[in-house]
């Protein structure tokens, strides 16, 4: 217990300095903290207390939403934010120090993926990286789609959901950028393009994905599997974490009586998933 004890006290203090390093001024600081955080968080994550390891239990580490919302920040900054097309590396001068980049940032975000994937981040945590699966394709798309694969068998439903909560976000911030008229933006155009691509991870196993397909469409809202809160359900009046066709009627806040909700082309985007819908379910 003694042992246990020192052990915890030092692993913490050492998690809170890791922490506090993914503000520092310093870029390269800032990404080993966040590598180490990964690390950190895998070993002393649910995974430590199982298999006879029961006495470990007190070194668990779990991320509160303060440390769930840098992380995220993180990735957009460092790896969303700054990734180029394999075109863009043949062509510069200095094309082995930007492959080299690609891979430091491709490190960054599968450690960020194994988070989701030992259930260390609640599964709505991977909107914040599924929501990226079409543009940055060329970049990460091996690693976004095994994330995808991995998670799909761990729970279909929250799964799916996390999909929606993908679209749901992306057309949102398009609607606060370019106000309600969206539908022929090029930017909705690459969102309903990714919504086709989310709709082929559902198999031809019709009968299976029926439940799901099911609570995609009708109402009801995102849950979560250990009562953590899930990393990327920002409160919005334009995207209050509402389902499918609930979600594309949501009425807009405030004054504008009469017109039409500004969710409605969502419709859209669920469109792409409708056809493998059952046909008794369609109706």
């Amino acid at each position: 217990q003694e042992q246990l004890q020192s052990l915890k006290t030092r692993v913490t203090s050492f998690y809170s300095l890791c922490q506090s390093c993914l503000s520092d001024v310093d870029a390269g600081v800032q990404k080993q903290a966040f590598v180490v955080l990964s690390d950190l968080l895998l070993v002393f994550g649910p995974q430590l207390p199982q298999d006879g390891r029961e006495a470990l239990a007190p070194l668990m580490l779990l991320p509160d939403a303060g440390l769930q919302s840098q992380l995220a920040a993180f990735l957009m900054d460092h790896v969303f934010h700054h990734a180029c097309s394999h075109e863009e590396l043949s062509a510069t001068e200095d094309g082995e120090s930007r492959i080299e980049e690609l891979h430091q940032r491709r490190v960054l975000l599968a450690g960020f993926c194994k988070l989701i994937i030992y259930s260390v981040l609640e599964l709505s945590a991977a909107s914040d990286v599924f929501k990226h699966y079409a543009k940055f394709y060329s970049d990460y798309g091996d690693i976004i789609k095994e994330t995808l694969n991995c998670t799909r068998q761990m729970d279909r439903q929250e799964w799916a959901r996390t999909l929606l909560l993908s679209l749901q976000q992306l057309m949102t911030e398009l609607l606060l950028q370019q106000g309600p008229e969206i539908r022929v933006a090029e930017a909705f155009l690459e969102i309903r393009d990714l919504a086709r691509r989310f709709s082929l991870f559902f198999s031809l196993h019709q009968l299976r994905n029926r439940p799901v397909l099911l609570s995609m469409h009708k109402c009801g809202g995102p849950g979560g599997r250990g009562g953590r809160p899930g990393l990327s359900l920002h409160p919005s009046p334009l995207c209050p974490g509402r389902e499918g066709i609930q979600f594309a009627f949501q009425e807009p806040p405030g004054p504008g009586l009469g017109l039409p909700p500004l969710n409605l082309p969502f419709l859209e985007l669920l469109s792409e998933f409708s056809p493998r819908l059952l046909r008794p379910d369609k109706t």
